[in-house]
């Protein structure tokens, strides 16, 4: 999932993206966590999870803006990041240095099967051997995949989580719900932890931001998937007769089918954001429905010449009120939850995503690259040999 090098590092689409997107969503949640503060000595920093690849491109940004800040001895210690391997988490520190880094496969880790999982502490593993497999190298390397893994759950929970995929969320060949979708309900329950602060209190999030980009597609969709994003929107029909007017003066039809067949990107991009609403609502969250999901989009060319469509999600999650576990068994979400889900339904049916094109970038390609520069000569400043 973050296998990936600096190849579109200073691609001015997607940089208009975290510019005009991931940065202002960015500044506004450290302004909440800033105004909460009883004084402004006891605003804390903002908390970053990224997949922010060697050239850390967008905690740069976020650093140059103030959003991110060091720690007293300069630090970045309140950045989390993943990467493929070992020299991939080394180089990246290299960049933005002091941000804790973990090397593999993000879903795999997030995945493994893990019966201490439930009883993480602060304090530092102490894995005992397992008593049932042998003493050999495989062992030794889930011990070892564990052990990180509950390091991992330890950074838990973040005021900005940046999911940036760069591939599909529904896979062919991916059993339902898929492995991304199984990793996002772990993260959204992690995010329910307590952490301390720096003076020593506990403290728990009730809001937190969520970046999320994938590719649109696959188009050969496997028949679970199409079935499960039709449901979405049959169900949000059936809830709303208002919105089947909006698909037919948009799309020129009522019928999730025909739209699926005539227009699978508009399908994909109505249907695929209930899919992440969803798994927020059953890890006891909800997406606020101010300002609801922003959606950006713009289209690229691999290196096999085939164009494909990048999807890039932004929304503000709000923790349910009361949480589940002070809610009395079998009662519903409350009425605020299922209000929001609705209202969000029908903007994303009624809002069409930002296209950013060629035309979009007339007016700030110098704003843009002169950010670029600015982001990295401050990588330059932390590491002369970028």
């Amino acid at each position: 999932m973050a296998n990936r090098s600096f190849s579109f590092e200073d691609c001015l689409l997607k940089h208009y993206v975290r510019y005009e997107g991931w940065l202002p969503r960015c500044r506004q949640r450290l302004n909440k966590l800033r105004s909460s503060a009883k004084k402004p000595t006891e605003a804390r920093r903002l908390r970053y999870f990224t997949f922010c690849a060697v050239g850390a491109v967008d905690v740069l940004m976020l650093d140059v803006a103030g959003v991110i800040r060091q720690s007293g001895s300069g630090r970045f210690d309140s950045v989390v990041f993943f990467d493929r391997d070992r020299e991939s988490v080394f180089e990246t520190q290299q960049r933005i240095p002091g941000a804790i880094g973990f090397p593999g496969d993000f879903t795999r880790v997030v995945l493994l099967d893990d019966i201490g999982e439930e009883t993480v502490t602060e304090d530092v593993d102490h894995l005992m051997p397992p008593v049932d497999l042998k003493d050999e190298a495989a062992t030794h390397d889930r011990q070892t995949r564990l052990a990180m893994r509950h390091q991992f759950i330890r950074t838990f929970p973040f005021d900005v989580i940046n999911l940036d995929l760069e591939e599909f969320l529904f896979k062919p060949n991916d059993p339902m719900p898929g492995r991304v979708v199984r990793a996002l309900r772990k993260i959204f329950g992690w995010q329910q932890r307590s952490f301390k602060r720096p003076d020593g209190r506990e403290e728990e999030l009730s809001e937190f931001t969520l970046m999320f980009t994938t590719q649109i597609g696959p188009p050969n969709l496997s028949t679970d998937y199409a079935k499960m994003l039709s449901d979405y929107l049959e169900t949000n029909i059936n809830m709303n007769a208002t919105l089947a007017e909006i698909l037919r003066v948009k799309f020129g039809t009522t019928t999730i089918s025909t739209l699926r067949r005539d227009n699978f990107d508009a399908f994909f991009r109505l249907a695929m954001p209930k899919a992440i609403a969803s798994a927020l609502m059953e890890e006891d969250w909800y997406v606020a429905p101010d300002p609801g999901i922003s959606i950006y989009e713009f289209e690229r060319q691999s290196p096999s010449g085939r164009n494909y469509r990048m999807l890039h999600l932004l929304m503000d999650v709000c923790r349910q009120e009361p949480p589940r576990n002070k809610r009395a068994p079998g009662l519903k979400p409350p009425d605020v939850v299922s209000r929001a889900y609705y209202e969000l339904a029908e903007s994303i049916f009624a809002n069409d995503p930002q296209f950013v094109t060629a035309s979009t970038l007339r007016g700030c390609k110098t704003k843009l690259r002169e950010n670029l520069d600015e982001i990295f000569a401050r990588r330059r400043k932390y590491y002369d040999r970028s």
